[in-house]
């Protein structure tokens, strides 16, 4: 393997004054969340930076993984992964992301040579902010591969700095929610459901000094696991088994005594808290009591909905009422999880973000390509209050591919 001659994050550092100099940028926003469902590309049009920053969403592309590769993902997240196949998944992955830009470039009608930058989170393999020692985060997916096959800038990277100043290096997204959700009239609260579920409190005038964020827990996670085990399918889709199921009040009241449901923020929760083992268990343990698989699948939703509500009580902050529970990722389509969540928040309306002019399925996707905005543009875009961290940090490492020849078409 041919090693890089030089720091990746000083090639082509005219490259990176061009961009900055820039009154718009087109910039691709990359999210593979815990869920292990696939690839969100967001292609965003950015003006400014922090507070002055504006956005338009010019498209959006989704890419499922195959079979094989979230298998893969998955032996690599439970740590049954060899280390030497996990570093060639992380070159495989980066070969998949550059495919799925260009496949969402094609689709959403734009060329390759108009995208300014790539912001890839990147997919979640080990998360341990809380280590004794040091914190640790890692996301794979080759962003040097990333930028050298599109030639364009790629920031990846984007919780390690965090983590090395103390935080959690999780949630970062309440930087974009405050930016883009906030009322100065109405308390708000930003939900995101993915694998792993997290809230930003938005009280009416909120402020980034101030600003509490954390991950409530399962998302999909549980979920999706349990209905993998049972079902044989990767998830409960328009949540119809759970609606078809009954909860079990014991089974939950079990459920939500585990440890992570206690804590105060600042906190982030992965597979480590509630990943595919304990999931199985659960499932294998409760079907082994008698319960039906139907009411494993309900119990699970009733959770992931009762300890959201339950969090947003305890540590949002909000006195008074909120007016607006706003919901993004992929637990948007689960109607039964919707449902129980209104039924858990009955003075607030659960609407999907989608009414705010952020399409529910690519909000992470734009929030990582205004994060990479603000990498490049050197805006710290951690909130301390919501990680933990001792300071503001810039979030995210920069890679800047070969510019194409002149000539050479996209």
């Amino acid at each position: 393997m041919q090693k890089e001659q030089h720091d990746p994050n000083q090639h082509d550092p005219n490259r990176i004054e061009e961009y900055r100099k820039r009154p718009s940028r087109l910039v691709a926003g990359v999210m593979s969340g815990t869920s292990l469902d696939g690839i969100d590309v967001a292609f965003v049009r950015l003006e400014g930076t922090g507070g002055s920053l504006q956005f338009q969403l010019a498209g959006f592309h989704f890419t499922p993984y195959s079979t094989d590769l979230r298998l893969q993902l998955l032996r690599a997240s439970d740590g049954t992964l060899p280390l030497h196949e996990a570093f060639e998944l992380d070159a495989d992955l980066g070969m998949v992301y550059a495919s799925a830009i260009q496949q969402g470039a094609i689709q959403c009608g734009i060329k390759l040579a108009e995208i300014d930058a790539v912001g890839l989170h990147g997919q979640t393999i080990y998360h341990n902010p809380r280590r004794p020692a040091a914190g640790v985060t890692v996301q794979i997916g080759s962003a040097s591969l990333v930028a050298e096959q599109l030639r364009t800038i790629v920031v990846n990277d984007f919780r390690t700095n965090d983590v090395a100043a103390g935080g959690e290096g999780a949630p970062l997204v309440p930087y974009c929610d405050l930016l883009l959700l906030g009322s100065p009239t109405q308390n708000r609260v930003a939900l995101n459901i993915g694998g792993i579920a997290n809230i930003t409190a938005l009280p009416r005038k909120a402020s980034s000094a101030t600003l509490v964020a954390f991950d409530t827990g399962p998302g999909n996670m549980m979920i999706d696991a349990a209905m993998r085990q049972l079902f044989g399918r990767d998830h409960d889709a328009g949540g119809a088994v759970a609606d078809s199921g009954t909860v079990n009040q014991a089974l939950l009241k079990l459920l939500l005594r585990h440890p992570y449901f206690q804590m105060s923020p600042p906190k982030s929760a992965g597979r480590e808290d509630f990943g595919e083992e304990l999931s199985r268990e659960i499932a294998q343990m409760a079907v082994g009591a008698g319960f039906s698989p139907e009411a494993v699948i309900a119990t699970l939703t009733q959770l992931t909905a009762q300890s959201i509500a339950q969090a947003i009580r305890r540590f949002s902050g909000i006195r008074g009422k909120i007016t607006s529970v706003i919901v993004s990722g992929g637990g948007v389509h689960n109607r039964t999880l919707m449902r129980m969540l209104a039924e858990q928040m009955p003075k607030s309306a659960v609407i999907p973000s989608d009414q705010f002019g952020l399409p529910s399925d690519a909000k992470e996707a734009i929030c990582f390509a205004v994060l990479a905005n603000e990498a490049i543009c050197q805006t710290p875009a951690n909130i301390p209050s919501v990680t933990g961290a001792t300071r503001q940090v810039i979030c995210g490492a920069i890679r800047v591919g070969t510019r194409a020849s002149s000539g050479t078409s996209n």
